[in-house]
């Protein structure tokens, strides 16, 4: 396996300061993330070969940010079941979000002209009703409360080794908002509001714990390059500079979307036009490209999210070739 790591810019002296007077310093906590793939499938052996990889190395979770197909492969209940068995197999619990071309995607012509809304129920009945396929009470997950928990089995928080996981289902496709289908406004509207009542109860939850950091996970690019999102990203956006203004801690937000590895700071504070300094993306590589990210997280470092890229070859020969 081949592995690249990143590096981001030192942190601020005062913060560096409060956080060596922290308490002794433990081993970070260490996980591997991925994501769309497999979209071929010659993809789907491959992505289990990276999962054995980093089991061996001693993963406690795998983290799979959605897309487990191609946007143009049928929408069937077959191919979301064979990566269920995928993630079923696995030594670990596996945290997976849904991404747009498991159900958002799925009434496009070459996807099988399905009910989006259909989908997205076979997806959560496939992944999210039998405790078997993810695992997550290995992990103590936790579901909120009250119909959110209900309706919304894909959003979950956990705390690890101090650490504090959130997963909120936010896809591709401007987040499944189409305005010309009124089925779809409706359900993106209390899915973007159910998901931002849950982020703002994690972020109770990490203050109220100390949680030493906090990790978001989910599939979509929320456009953090725009000054502007789309309709679809405008609540999540919002959410999240709340949330920085909620919690004192580093916060890690690891999404997919663009198949294009990134590890930045894209988040702007709206009252200095600068990036926050305590917010950092990371987003996995995809298909074509079949790899996956080491994330470490020590809030007492200088970087408090370190990043390894790992690929079954190295990635300059691969696109070479």
């Amino acid at each position: 396996m081949y592995r690249h790591p990143k590096q981001l810019g030192v942190w601020p002296v005062a913060l560096l300061v409060l956080l060596s007077a922290a308490s002794a310093r433990a081993e970070p906590l260490r996980f591997f993330a991925a994501g769309d793939l497999p979209y071929f499938s010659a993809e789907t052996e491959q992505l289990r070969e990276l999962f054995d990889t980093a089991e061996a190395e001693g993963t406690p979770l795998l983290i799979h940010v959605g897309d487990i197909k191609s946007g143009s492969s049928p929408c069937t209940d077959a191919n979301l079941e064979a990566i269920a068995d995928l993630f079923r197999a696995r030594a670990v619990p596996v945290v997976f979000t849904p991404g747009d071309n498991e159900w958002t995607d799925c009434n496009r012509e070459r996807a099988g002209a399905k009910d989006p809304r259909e989908r997205l129920a076979r997806v959560r009945e496939i992944f999210y009703g039998d405790p078997g396929v993810l695992r997550l009470d290995r992990l103590g997950a936790f579901r909120g409360e009250g119909a959110d928990a209900t309706d919304y089995p894909e959003n979950y928080t956990f705390i690890r080794d101090g650490v504090l996981f959130v997963s909120v289902h936010v896809v591709g496709s401007n987040n499944g908002y189409a305005p010309d289908d009124p089925a779809a406004v409706a359900e993106f509207e209390a899915r973007d509001v159910a998901n931002v009542h849950f982020l703002r109860q994690a972020t109770a939850l990490a203050a109220e714990r100390d949680a030493s950091a906090m990790v978001i996970v989910f599939h979509s690019n929320p456009q953090f390059e725009k000054a502007r999102p789309a309709r679809g990203f405008v609540r999540l956006r919002r959410a999240l500079v709340e949330l920085m203004g909620a919690y004192p801690g580093p916060v890690l937000a690891i999404h997919g979307d663009t198949h294009r590895f990134k590890h930045d700071r894209p988040l702007i504070d709206p009252a200095t036009g600068a990036p926050f300094r305590r917010f950092v993306r990371t987003e996995v590589p995809g298909s074509p490209v079949v790899g996956g990210v080491w994330i470490s997280v020590d809030a007492q470092a200088e970087e408090p999210f370190g990043v390894s890229e790992m690929y079954p070859i190295s990635r300059d020969r691969l696109i070479q070739e």
